[in-house]
């Protein structure tokens, strides 16, 4: 490639045809964490109605070099304005100089915007971009833990525990099926109950916003990693108490938890971990070698399981946060 002295970025706004340039971009700056185009284009199909966004990419002979993000959620009176950014250089045209150019952009519009407070996530091996950050006043406020769990290594000892978690709950009258096997006609909208309730249960710094149904449907049932077979429910009665799912890319990357919950009434008695246990179970029998999970750093009770089954930490990543009026 040339050399980076010679490169001017040029930024161009992106569209949704640029996604699998931005996977392939994110690859290249994590190779750890392969980034699925099948998936970058969904979830830029997945941005809440009620959110404003802009994105901004640049390219050099074919090839996604920057990516800049910048996004927030309606304003609300009374409600701290917070805005997320995210900013993405290939790793061998970064420099400071352009990542704090790159910054400035990004925090240039949400302040256009009316935006308080900048929230930017960025994986703890990212030193280089963390010092940047760092330099502009950034300051760490909360922490997302990572794992990862090999299916290889840990293979018999899961099988146990999946086994194990199923006669408990049949013990205590609890079904665990996957949602395809499930044939009452209200369970989307009694899912939806129980996963909003979850969703607003995980320590937060910034408000989570209530997701209206037909956006929560297309994030789960039009989604190319997630799958009815592959979503596990949990039944007491007539209720659903409780889901949890993996999501499989399509085209590369490793298979993560992309949710488990259950109904605050029902905590307590091992239903989650039953849950978790079915997707892993399942995974294990599906061929994948490795799952990922993550989780906020105070969220105790997932953090304990995540330990007992076996998952190993990995890079965290750190929310950063600066007021804009600093």
């Amino acid at each position: 490639m040339t050399a980076k002295s010679q490169i001017d970025l040029e930024l161009r706004p992106a569209e949704l045809s640029d996604s699998e340039l931005v996977a392939d971009l994110e690859t290249a700056r994590n190779p750890e964490d392969p980034r699925d185009p099948a998936m970058q284009r969904f979830w830029w199909t997945a941005d809440p109605a009620a959110e404003v966004r802009t994105r901004l990419i640049a390219e050099l002979d074919g090839v996604a070099i920057a990516y800049v993000m910048a996004r927030h959620a309606a304003w609300k009176a009374g409600v701290r304005r917070f805005g997320s950014i995210r900013i993405v250089l290939h790793p061998d045209h970064w420099t400071v100089s352009r990542h704090q150019h790159l910054i400035e952009i990004a925090e240039s519009w949400l302040k256009s915007e009316g935006c308080e407070t900048v929230v930017a996530m960025v994986g703890e091996k990212l030193e280089n971009e963390l010092r940047v950050f760092d330099a502009r006043g950034c300051r760490e406020v909360r922490r997302g833990r990572q794992w990862e769990l090999d299916l290889i290594a840990n293979r018999d000892r899961l099988l146990a525990g999946a086994e194990l978690s199923r006669k408990r709950m049949v013990e205590q009258g609890v079904r665990i099926l996957t949602l395809d096997k499930d044939a009452d006609p209200n369970r989307l909208a009694d899912l939806y109950e129980v996963w909003d309730a979850a969703e607003h249960d995980i320590p937060s710094t910034v408000p989570i916003p209530v997701t209206p149904y037909d956006e929560w449907y297309h994030l789960w049932f039009e989604n190319p990693g997630v799958c009815s077979d592959r979503l596990w429910i949990a039944r007491e009665g007539d209720a659903i108490v409780g889901l949890s799912a993996i999501e499989y890319p399509p085209v590369r990357g490793f298979p993560w938890t992309a949710f488990t919950g259950t109904s605050p009434a029902v905590r307590g008695r091992g239903i989650a971990r039953a849950l978790k246990y079915e997707t892993i179970a399942q995974a294990i029998g599906l061929g994948s070698e490795r799952v990922r999970t993550q989780n906020d750093g105070e969220n105790a009770p997932i953090l304990h399981l995540n330990a007992e089954m076996g998952y190993m930490p990995i890079d965290p990543v750190l929310e950063l946060h600066r007021e804009l009026s600093e």
